[in-house]
């Protein structure tokens, strides 16, 4: 046995074969060469290529007609330049394949055996001419690309006699030095593939592209000529072309947003059932999973090949991000930018590139410099806005360029959360405003629907308006589909998890930038943060918090079960960082998405269970120390949101505060938390209190009006009968439509706010009570218990209450208990006898019999309320009376704006006017502003008017003091006693055997 196989062949070698023969019989086999006119076909019926030119010269030499290697070359030549119906390269190619199968079954490899240096040395030859043949193809005298030739061979399977094996590649790679064309051609090949790819989408057999980028790019030469192409990184290429004109752009392209393929996920949207929907979207989130494992595959190795490769990836990943800050726009011109599919494909390559530095234990965090942005970096954050500086201030920050190079886990760090911004999380913003538009056309086909009778009779306008509807009915078909599809994208709990996962490692290392000493997790995180905010900090770009405010409320709105419990600790903690030290972010509304998220996680889920933090709310120590006050103090700041519709979305995020407190309120820690806080900052408990009754005051004014309007104008309309004309009764219908939808509005905060007011109540009744509340406390209660038992109270009674979530007796029973909260307090009583507007003890009486009568209240509270009505009824007499011995008051001791008696008087700074300052402290709460000229002021400005104070003081006890002279002289008179005080002899009291007189007080 000579340790050879034939090819084509299981037989064993020749008897009495010389080496000759061997070499002619292996070379005619491998090359399927054929020095016999007479054969066209070996014993397998495969085509031969003649060799006439070569037959005749040996003939003329009179040499045998055997081939051999010295003849090899000019028969390769002889036989490429006449193929046939096979082309040069292709021939070659399965030659390639032949003898390297030969070659492999060759036992005895050592320089003794002829027939291996023969394989060896015909392998050698056949490799360069295969490589001829697609760079200089013109060496054959045939036309032909040779680009294109090979692009064929690497996109055909390597098992194939066309394919590009393992063999060839590592062969044809040592010759990359030795001959530059060879890696040109090889990288020209893979861009003409890449450009076909461009055209394909997720239903064409992209698969072969892919298989084939992975199988090339093992080799590593392979892989760095690639990344070295022009067409690589081609910063001329603009973002909407990106995904069809960068080299690996069509890669990333393929996905199941395009849209020819939304189509075939979802045929027929309008009809498909949520079964089928979601059956759809589990089908396209395997095949989009299948996919970007690819990508990633083909991205981890480009990055590992080598320094310079890594360095193109990642000025590829950066020209993509830069390039699309446009995603962002309030209105996206989506052919100025990338496509959803291909920003969400590189967002999740880089969530992957990733994984390795997000261990458990943090021990990458400080790889992650904060000074990247400040060493040349590639992420492009001029135009961004910034956490809170404005644009000079950062343009001032980032001029000071730093020295150094940046690591490779901070460039990735920075680029994936650049991804987000501009990946994944536009796509979900996006998704908001085509549901929009969406319902829009979908109310549109139906108004157009009703209107076909118009052109039932005649034909032509028909036949148009038909065609006019299903053109609109299409285009709404495939928004449809696309926006289901893009639903089934995000809503992969695969790619989920693994962007929660990057989320968390973007908090922690949020948090570490503000942290003292910038050593968290490695120290305890400290509240309230320092007052001087960290320059790196205050000039990030402010997509670092909004990313994961986004993509939390996203995962929580929609799948919150793939938020693990540690991952929420930090969640909460972030949240309640930013809330309590509320000065280190500018913008109001990023701020109010941190209290979406703490909101979203009260949310019952599973069937009712409780809210996906709930738990952490009340066991992780960082919340039950800070998170009640970080909730009251942006109660307090979003007063003034500062956007369009401020007034909205103050009570949008002051209802999801509510909410929360809801949450936490059984908890006995954060009320005593609370009790503590407000003995040493009262201030600021004042100051929430004061918003609070605000709050209370409007809500339950607009849902009385409401209430009143929608009486109003169902009587009319139910009387009116045919005295209305159709444009008068068209108005009055809208009217009571728009009363209706604003009662419901106001009803559902008045409830939270009124549920809010008496929980406050009770745990917080001094700041309550405070001289500059009180008093609008109870005009406010009064008020309203007159507005629901008083005379006017018959208006509130309008068909399906439930409708508005309004009930009545609720609603007078939570009231009721803010009166009793607060019923022990001697200032409270006194403010509601003085309540000259709305005071009517009948209305107390009334709400008392309501009380009994529906059983709203247990005996013992109503028992408290009529001792309460007592304590008021006394109140208001003694304060007449105190009042009626005052007499008239001079002006000048009236408050200017209560027009009452001054008790603590106080001169402003710059109007020089006295007021009292209760009343002053009352207007500061709510605008920080003197009234009389609008100058900016602050209590502590405001300075004692001690003189006015005494006048004060000595009229008090001049008129008083007058008075009690006189009743005690009529009181001497009537006991018989003398003008100079003596008592007669028998006591005008027995029991009072002291000789003094009873006193009274006013």
């Amino acid at each position: 046995m000579d340790g050879i196989e034939r090819p084509g062949s299981r037989q064993t070698a020749r008897p009495n074969e010389t080496i000759e023969q061997w070499e002619d019989r292996t070379l005619r086999s491998i090359f399927r060469l054929s020095l016999d006119p007479q054969q066209a076909k070996d014993i397998h019926g495969q085509t031969l290529h003649p060799l006439p030119q070569l037959r005749e010269e040996l003939q003329a030499d009179d040499k045998a007609l055997l081939l051999n290697i010295d003849l090899l070359e000019q028969a390769i030549m002889e036989a490429g330049s006449n193929p046939g119906k096979v082309t040069p390269h292709d021939w070659l190619f399965g030659c390639w394949k032949r003898i390297t199968r030969l070659g492999k079954g060759v036992k005895d490899k050592t320089s003794e055996n002829q027939k291996w240096s023969i394989i060896q040395e015909a392998q050698r030859l056949c490799m360069s001419w295969c490589i001829l043949s697609v760079t200089t193809p013109e060496v054959f005298g045939t036309e032909y690309d040779g680009d294109a030739a090979l692009a064929d061979h690497l996109l055909a399977d390597p098992d194939e006699d066309r394919g590009v094996c393992h063999d060839f590649l590592a062969e044809v790679v040592t010759r990359f030095d030795d001959d530059e064309t060879i890696k040109e051609t090889f990288v020209r090949a893979v861009e003409q593939l890449s450009r076909r790819l461009a055209k394909m989408t997720m239903d064409s057999d992209y698969r072969r592209y892919t298989a084939m980028m992975r199988h090339l790019i093992r080799y590593k030469p392979v892989a760095i000529a690639i990344t070295q192409s022009p067409m690589f990184v081609d910063k001329s290429v603009p973002a909407a072309q990106l995904e069809v004109a960068t080299l690996l752009g069509p890669y990333f392209q393929i996905s199941p947003l395009q849209a020819d393929v939304t189509k075939q996920y979802f045929t027929g949207p309008r009809t498909m059932d949520p079964n089928r929907i979601r059956n759809a979207q589990q089908s396209l989130q395997m095949a989009l999973r299948s996919h970007q494992s690819e990508l990633f595959d083909i991205i981890n190795i480009l990055v590992r090949c080598s320094p310079e490769a890594r360095e193109q990836v990642l000025d590829w990943f950066a020209l993509i991000v830069n390039s699309n800050h446009k995603r962002r726009a309030m209105r996206v011109d989506k052919a100025t930018v990338s496509s959803d599919g291909f920003m969400i494909n590189v967002n999740t390559c880089l969530d992957q590139l990733c994984e390795p530095f997000m261990d458990a234990q943090f021990s990458k965090l400080d790889r992650v410099d904060i000074d990247y942005l400040r060493r040349h970096p590639r992420v492009d954050i001029k135009d961004e806005t910034k956490v809170n500086a404005d644009q000079d201030e950062s343009d001032a920050f980032y001029e000071e360029q730093l020295e150094g190079d940046n690591n490779f886990i901070s460039e990735l760090f920075f680029l994936t959360v650049a991804a987000h911004h501009y990946g994944s999380e536009a796509a979900r913003n996006m998704l908001k405003d085509m549901d929009r538009d969406l319902k829009h056309m979908a109310k549109q086909i139906e108004q157009f629907e009703t209107e076909r009778h118009k052109y039932v009779n005649n034909p032509p306008q028909l036949t148009m308006f038909e065609n006019a509807l299903k053109k609109y009915k299409d285009q709404h078909d495939r928004g449809l589909a696309y926006k289901y599809s893009v639903q089934g994208v995000l809503l992969d709990e695969h790619a989920q998890t693994r962007s929660m996962q990057f989320m968390r490692f973007v908090t922690v290392w949020l948090l570490r930038q503000v942290s003292s000493h910038r050593q968290y997790p490695k120290e305890k995180l400290t509240l309230p943060l320092s007052t001087t905010e960290p320059d790196h900090f205050k000039n990030l770009p402010e997509y670092f918090l909004d990313i994961i405010s986004g993509n939390f409320g996203f995962i929580m709105y929609n799948m919150p079960q793939v938020i693990s419990s540690t991952q929420s600790d930090e969640l909460i903690m972030l949240c309640i960082t930013f809330l309590r030290n509320s000065e280190y972010i500018r913008n109001p509304y990023l701020k109010a998405s941190l209290v979406t998220i703490l909101f979203r996680g009260t949310w019952s889920w599973r069937q009712g269970g409780r809210g996906i933090l709930a738990d952490q709310y009340n066991s992780l120590p960082f919340a039950t120390e800070h998170l009640l006050h970080s909730l009251m103090k942006f109660f307090i700041e979003a007063e003034f949101m500062g956007g369009h519709g401020q007034f909205f979305d103050k009570f949008n995020v002051r209802f999801e505060i509510f909410q929360i407190i809801k949450c936490i309120w059984p908890n006995t820690v954060y009320r005593d938390n609370l009790y503590r806080e407000a003995k040493v900052n009262m201030e600021f408990f004042v100051r929430f209190v004061n918003l609070l009754l605000n709050d209370v005051t409007f809500v339950l004014d607009e849902s009385f009006t409401s209430f009143h309007t929608i009486y109003d104008l169902s009587k009319e309309l139910a009387l009116a009968g045919t005295n209305l004309d159709q444009q008068q009764r068209q108005e009055k219908e809208e009217a009571l439509e728009q009363a209706k939808g604003k009662a419901k509005s106001y009803m559902q905060l008045t409830n939270e706010t009124v549920d809010m007011l008496k929980l406050f109540t009770e745990a917080l009744a001094d700041a309550f009570t405070m001289p500059e509340i009180v008093q609008r406390l109870a005009d406010m209660l009064d008020y309203n218990l007159d507005a629901m038992v008083g005379p006017k109270s018959t208006s509130l009674k309008v068909d399906n209450l439930q409708e508005y979530n309004f009930n009545p007796k609720a609603l007078l029973s939570e009231i009721v208990d803010v009166y009793l909260n607060l019923g022990e307090r001697e200032n409270f009583i006194l403010a509601v006898a003085r309540d000259g507007r709305s005071y009517k003890p009948g209305n107390f009486a009334a709400a008392g019999n309501i009380l009994k009568k529906f059983v709203l209240k247990a005996p013992e509270e109503l028992n408290k309320w009529a001792r309460l009505i007592e304590k008021i009824k006394k109140a208001k007499e003694e304060d007449e009376a105190a009042d009626a011995d005052l007499g008239d008051i001079p002006d000048e001791y009236l408050d200017p704006l209560m027009y009452t008696l001054m008790e603590d008087p106080v001169r402003l700074p710059v109007s020089k006017i006295v007021i009292d300052r209760s009343t002053i402290r009352s207007h500061l709460l709510s605008d920080p502003h003197d009234p009389f000229n609008r100058v900016p002021l602050k209590i502590e400005d405001v300075i004692p008017a001690t003189d006015i104070k005494e006048q004060i003081d000595k009229f008090k006890q001049e008129r008083i003091g007058g008075k009690r002279r006189d009743f005690v002289e009529t009181v001497k008179t009537e006991a018989g006693g003398n003008a100079d005080g003596e008592a007669a002899n028998t006591p005008a009291n027995p029991e009072n055997t002291g000789g003094e007189p009873m006193a009274l007080d006013p």
